[in-house]
C-alpha cells in the first residue's frame, strides 16, 4: 500500500467519521442512524479487494470504538469482517450497477450480526434478539440508501489515484 493510498484512505475515513458523528447520528430517523463508515468500507473493498476492505474496516472500526461505551475492538472486528466479505466480490469497474447495493446490504448484515455475536460472547446485557433484529433492519436499509451515493465516489477516487501520471 502506497503512502498516497494511505493518505486517501485516512482522509476519506476521517471525513466519513466526522459526517457520521456530526450530521447523520443527529438526524431524527427511525431505527439506527445510517452507517456512512460501513458504506465507505464497502466502497474501498469493491475497488481494491478483501485485504483493503479488512484493513479499512479495522481502522474505521477503531475510530468508532474510541468514542463508544463498549469494549474496544468490537466494531473494529465487525467492520473488518464486513470489509473482507465485501472485498471478495471485487470484480472491476464493469460490474452491474446493482451489485454495490447488494454487497452493501450483505456487509451491513455481516457487521450487525458480528457485533451482536460479540455482545453475546462478552455477556453484554444490551445484546438481545430484538435489538439485533431492529439494528439489522435499520442498518441494512439505511446503508442501501447511501450506497448509490457513496460507493461510486470512493471507487472513482481509488481509480483516479491508480491512474495518476505522477505514479508512473
Amino acid at each position: 500500500m502506497t503512502p498516497r493510498r494511505l493518505a486517501l484512505g485516512a482522509a476519506v475515513l476521517l471525513t466519513a467519521w466526522l459526517l457520521q458523528g456530526a450530521v447523520l447520528s443527529q438526524l431524527p430517523l427511525p431505527g439506527a442512524a445510517p452507517d456512512l463508515l460501513l458504506v465507505v468500507i464497502v466502497g474501498f473493498a469493491l475497488a481494491e479487494g478483501p485485504g483493503s476492505g479488512a484493513l479499512t474496516g479495522f481502522v474505521a472500526g477503531l475510530l468508532v470504538d474510541l468514542g463508544a461505551d463498549h469494549e474496544l475492538g468490537r466494531v473494529a472486528l465487525a467492520y473488518a469482517l464486513a470489509g473482507y466479505v465485501a472485498g471478495l466480490v471485487h470484480d472491476g469497474p464493469d460490474r452491474s450497477r446493482l451489485l454495490p447495493l447488494g454487497v452493501v446490504a450483505a456487509a451491513a448484515a455481516v457487521a450487525v450480526t458480528a457485533f451482536a455475536a460479540e455482545g453475546v460472547l462478552l455477556s453484554d446485557p444490551r445484546t438481545t434478539v430484538s435489538a439485533w433484529a431492529t439494528g439489522l433492519a435499520a442498518t441494512v436499509a439505511w446503508c442501501a440508501v447511501l450506497a448509490p451515493l457513496v460507493v461510486p465516489v470512493v471507487g472513482a477516487l481509488v481509480r483516479r489515484l491508480d491512474d495518476d501520471p505522477l505514479r508512473r
